[in-house]
């Protein structure tokens, strides 16, 4: 799904690729050239952003379409001093966005449409009448610049809507992630040793809360980290392959750990080693120190939740840092919301050994489900399909 690298013209092109020509002094860049065969080629302005699988669909396009018709693609990530620079003069809303001569082709124009995006491109090919002046000069520099905007510039694209939907979604995805055989197994430990050292059901409400709060803070400010790394073009040329390797290890790990289950052996995925820090932390019996059990306890969680969590973050890569941040912010409390629901519950009446008890008659089932989603995921992150 993702564009790992921005290339200056399209590879598998048929016709050789003119070069973009610029002058630094009141240089007037042209929209048109000629190939080798003397046919004019059409200069292609293509906004997009790495990782962005939206913008590889819409390079397939171009690329078919270069196949048909002689065209020269150059591509710019929106972030940098150059991509702005052309979103700027030329109003571009989105990313993808395509620009041909004068025209802008934005991705909600076409909404995933392929079939109607080539149509619009070959469309506004028809009407270029060449040479056609750029409206504007760039200076010489190498096209993939990775020097970003600041927040407020970067904030200023509508890269696309934050709607209910797409949140109830993300806020989905991060329940699905949260609610694993680590996370029961762990809270009903804290549960019962806070109820055993005062019986107190205010200090268990208080100990799920700062406890959720700490797993919430560790995940959002490595996911924050992860985005800004995932938008240097290096780290995200190798991520997908490294991401691709590691679920399908996760997928299988989850699977093989589930027949293990089945066949009444232990899990590989041990916590018992950190129950002392925990149960030395409910002696303490203070908010900070739930708050760094939590923190603790997203280590100890990562084996379970680390392939999703990472498949989020690179599908997160691809959007307006912002926005990706706002879905960051519901994908985490999401993560947490299973804690916060069964800890309530237990804090309600609940008891732990109920929990416990659902825990270990659908941990197998559970340890299954991951881990065939996981393998089902890999391919799709692979060929950039989601």
């Amino acid at each position: 799904m993702r564009i790992i690298t921005s290339r200056i013209a399209i590879a598998g092109f048929t016709l050789v690729l003119l070069a973009l020509i610029i002058f630094h002094s009141g240089a007037i860049e042209s929209s048109s050239g000629q190939d080798a065969a003397g046919k004019n080629v059409t200069e292609v302005i293509f906004i997009e952003s790495p990782g962005c699988t939206k913008c590889a669909a819409a390079q397939r396009v171009l690329e078919k379409v270069g196949q048909e018709m002689p065209i020269n693609v150059s591509g710019y990530y929106y972030y940098s001093p150059k991509g702005h620079r052309i979103i700027k003069e030329y109003g571009a809303r989105d990313v993808p966005s395509i620009i041909i001569g004068m025209q802008v082709i934005n991705y909600r124009d076409y909404e995933k449409d392929d079939a109607l995006l080539e149509k619009l491109i070959k469309g506004a090919l028809a009407n270029q009448t060449p040479p056609a002046p750029a409206q504007f000069t760039l200076p010489a520099s190498d096209v993939n610049e990775s020097n970003s905007l600041n927040s407020d510039e970067a904030s200023g694209l509508n890269l696309k809507e934050i709607s209910a939907y797409s949140i109830s979604a993300v806020l989905g995805a991060g329940l699905v992630a949260g609610f694993n055989p680590c996370l029961l197994g762990i809270l009903v430990f804290l549960a019962a040793s806070v109820l055993s050292s005062n019986g107190k059901r205010r200090d268990l409400v208080m100990m799920v809360a700062f406890f959720s709060l700490g797993i919430f803070t560790m995940y959002f400010l490595f996911g924050l980290g992860m985005q800004r790394l995932l938008e240097n073009k290096a780290v995200a040329d190798s991520f997908r392959y490294i991401l691709t390797v590691f679920l399908l290890l996760a997928g299988l790990s989850q699977v093989w750990d589930g027949i293990r289950l089945q066949n009444g052996k232990h899990s590989i995925f041990r916590t018992d080693w950190a129950l002392p820090y925990f149960q030395a932390g409910v002696d303490k019996s203070r908010y900070s120190s739930y708050f760094l059990i939590g923190a603790l306890f997203s280590l100890v969680k990562l084996p379970c939740i680390g392939a999703i969590y990472l498949a989020i973050l690179d599908l997160f890569s691809a959007e307006n840092y912002l926005e990706g941040s706002t879905y960051l912010f519901f994908f985490n409390l999401g993560v947490v919301l299973p804690i916060l629901l069964i800890g309530g519950g237990i804090a309600l009446g609940m008891s732990p050994e109920q929990v416990d008890a659902f825990r270990k008659d659908h941990r197998v089932g559970m340890r299954l489900a991951t881990g065939l989603a996981l393998l089902g995921l890999a391919p799709l992150i692979y060929w950039q399909l989601i």
